[in-house]
């Protein structure tokens, strides 16, 4: 399978399938596909799996694209403006991500959903109880807000990141909420009551502007129950912030 990915801010993400080549996606990315793709939906993993994906924001039923009759295409769309991040797992290697992240995966991974190892950081991490987790062999594609910047984290070190920009991490990254330290960052800091702290060995993958972040910006511009704000100028707010990511 060889993956190629257009674009900078709304991206298209491309794969060429061999026969017999099968990728799983999300459903509703679908932008296109050669006629010789064949579709399956289908509830992955059964019904529980299914369920604890919906909690995590992901769809209940997951879209498999196989092959069949030579080569095919099969291309999909991001859902909000920002990266798609291409992976490359290992086998035994796990990947936990933010809910609605995922986007595509080759057959050989496995897509679940998991649990916070820590109630307070499910609780107060702005990610919630349930994140998405990643693990098998192959290639997956991740979808994420804004841009994306990935920190290589040794054994011991130590990163702190606001709430909503920890986009992903591997699973050997200890995860954790700590309450931000001085009373004046707390009132006028700007940055919220909770930053995550990773602690390494492992990659910690964090974004520029979350999807929250992006909808609540564009929502000051949207029409309230006055009318004061037009539809108009949350379009131009929406292209400002397109045109300026080049």
């Amino acid at each position: 399978m060889k993956a190629t990915l257009h674009g900078t801010t709304m991206q298209l993400l491309t794969l060429e399938l061999a026969e017999g080549e099968t990728v799983t996606a999300e459903s509703g990315r679908l932008v296109y596909m050669s006629d010789n793709i064949k579709m399956d939906t289908a509830a992955k993993g059964g019904i529980w799996a299914a369920v604890k994906r919906k909690f995590a924001g992901e769809s209940f039923f997951l879209v498999s694209f196989s092959c069949s009759g030579g080569g095919g295409l099969v291309g999909f769309g991001s859902e909000f403006p920002g990266k798609i991040i291409p992976l490359s797992l290992r086998e035994g290697e796990e990947i936990i991500a933010q809910k609605d992240a995922f986007l595509a995966a080759e057959e050989g991974v496995e897509f679940d959903a998991t649990f916070t190892k820590r109630l307070s950081a499910g609780i107060l991490g702005g990610e919630g109880l349930i994140l998405v987790k990643l693990r098998g062999k192959g290639a997956a594609y991740m979808n994420v807000g804004g841009e994306v910047s990935m920190l290589a984290l040794k054994k011991g070190e130590k990163i702190r990141v606001d709430t909503g920009n920890l986009a992903m991490f591997d699973a050997s990254v200890d995860y954790s909420v700590e309450r931000v330290k001085g009373v004046k960052n707390l009132i006028w800091g700007g940055e919220g009551l909770f930053l995550a702290t990773c602690t390494g060995p492992g990659r910690v993958w964090v974004q520029s502007m979350p999807v929250a972040e992006l909808a609540g910006k564009l929502a000051e511009y949207l029409p309230d129950h006055r009318g004061k704000a037009s539809s108009l100028a949350a379009g131009m707010v929406l292209g400002g912030m397109l045109g300026g990511r080049r």
